[in-house]
């Protein structure tokens, strides 16, 4: 499933081609929405924002549509030239004069007016999300640290979206790493300057895998993991997907956990659980 950062890049694609451009022509063809499509059928296009993993394209008339891919949607942007070969189920098309823009596979979207967005099921109950120039650090700790979540595990706050929006698996893997937080601590079990540290990888790695289109990893440790042989699924991460290779800081095998059906990868060695550490003399 596509995460925070991802839906942002796509987010920033698609207002390239959409946003204060001509609709030439637009076609719903989801179920769900048929029946307001005349509503904002060839209407322009004020704005695209994201909320964590939902995307938000309001319309100039004062209607939205919301749009969450789950595991199988996907956007693409194609100038009108391009001949289009795929099986996936076509739910939106947008037009303008030079591109069409086509959201495919997706199940969950609606069309509502964007007065009533905090209205949403899905949108009124997701926490901050962490891309926004408005989730601090500060509320980042905040949230944390809060009686409604301080004990719970780290690996289950990590992917509850109403703790933050836009967090998922691979970006749990690798906060939890920046941070050294075992995936079974709880903000209960640790101290000030932790949470603070915590609080800033979700922000800062967020960030990273947002600006480089999914790496968690500088260009030069990406590049020397891909020399090493590793696959691009693993050499853009420093744990997630790297299962028994060397951990990039202290050369223990990265282990991996299962929550769920759900994988966890982390160091033994550098993400040591609160209560077995020894404590400093």
């Amino acid at each position: 499933m596509p995460e925070g950062p991802e839906i942002r890049r796509a987010g920033d694609r698609i207002s390239r081609a959409l946003v204060d451009k001509e609709i030439v022509k637009s076609n719903f063809y989801y179920v769900r929405i048929k029946d307001r499509e005349e509503i904002v059928k060839n209407k322009n296009i004020k704005e695209i924002t994201t909320r964590g993993k939902a995307m938000l394209i309001r319309f100039k008339n004062g209607w939205t549509m919301y749009s969450h891919n789950q595991l199988y949607g996907r956007w693409t942007v194609n100038l009108n030239t391009t001949k289009i070969k795929s099986t996936r189920a076509l739910r939106v098309v947008f037009k303008t004069k030079k591109h069409t823009v086509r959201l495919w596979s997706a199940t969950d979207i609606d069309l509502l007016p964007t007065s009533e967005e905090h209205e949403h099921s899905f949108l009124k109950k997701i926490g901050p999300d962490v891309l926004n120039e408005s989730c601090s650090y500060k509320l980042i700790e905040e949230r944390l640290t809060s009686k409604t979540f301080h004990k719970k595990k780290a690996s289950t706050l990590m992917l509850d979206q109403t703790v933050f929006a836009g967090l998922g698996n691979y970006l749990r893997s690798e906060i939890l790493f920046d941070a050294k937080i075992h995936p079974d601590d709880r903000p209960f079990d640790l101290d000030k300057t932790r949470i603070t540290q915590w609080a800033k990888s979700i922000k800062n790695i967020s960030h990273l895998a947002y600006k480089t289109g999914g790496f968690t990893v500088s260009k030069y440790i990406a590049d020397r993991n891909k020399e090493n042989g590793e696959p691009r699924k693993s050499y853009r991460h420093a744990v997630f997907m790297r299962y028994q290779y060397e951990c990039l800081n202290c050369k223990s095998r990265i282990e991996r956990k299962w929550y769920g059906k759900r994988k966890l990868d982390f160091c033994p060695s550098c993400q040591i659980q609160t209560g077995k550490i020894k404590p400093s003399r």
